[in-house]
């Protein structure tokens, strides 16, 4: 909204040039977000669908579609959690060259953001939980903490610059 409500703007046309290259790459990215909404809810159902298909007598099926299911629900969240820190450059770059009356509502960007991306991380380690596979485990552990601590630093550091 702070990106739309200044592009265009005689009173900020020196804000521009940012304006017209954070806009489309915001865009795209939340109709790349839109989508896995659904997909996280569609992946918690297959989950449970394998939890209730009958034991095998080697057992391998049952655990192969809990394990594909597993993946996904990690996996879902863990894409939020890249599409998410990829907005921050872009959020940055907007905090620079805006309209300033529009401050609180880039101020409640930064923090929904760093909301989702939380609660897209505490998603992916709860569910870390029951991965058999260790290396896995700690792979996507890692890479989810990375992002984790990406918008440790990015939230707090925007709202700052954001209070000038």
């Amino acid at each position: 909204m702070t990106g739309w409500m200044t592009y265009g703007s005689k009173k900020h046309e020196q804000c521009e040039p940012a304006i017209k290259t954070i806009l489309p790459t915001l865009h795209k990215t939340i109709d790349q977000l839109l989508p896995l909404i659904d997909a996280d809810a569609m992946a918690f159902n297959n989950y449970l669908v394998a939890q209730k298909l009958p034991a095998s007598p080697d057992g391998d099926r049952k655990q192969e579609a809990l394990d594909e299911a597993l993946l996904t629900i990690i996996h879902v969240p863990m894409k939020i959690m890249e599409l998410g820190c990829s907005c921050w450059t872009g959020i940055e770059t907007l905090a620079q060259s805006y309209n300033t009356s529009l401050k609180s509502d880039l101020q409640v960007a930064v923090k929904c953001l760093e909301a989702g991306i939380w609660g897209a991380y505490k998603n992916v380690m709860i569910n870390l939980d029951d991965v058999s596979d260790e290396t896995m485990k700690q792979d996507l552990a890692g890479k989810a903490r990375k992002l984790m601590e990406h918008t440790e630093t990015m939230a707090p550091r925007l709202l700052a610059l954001l209070d000038k």
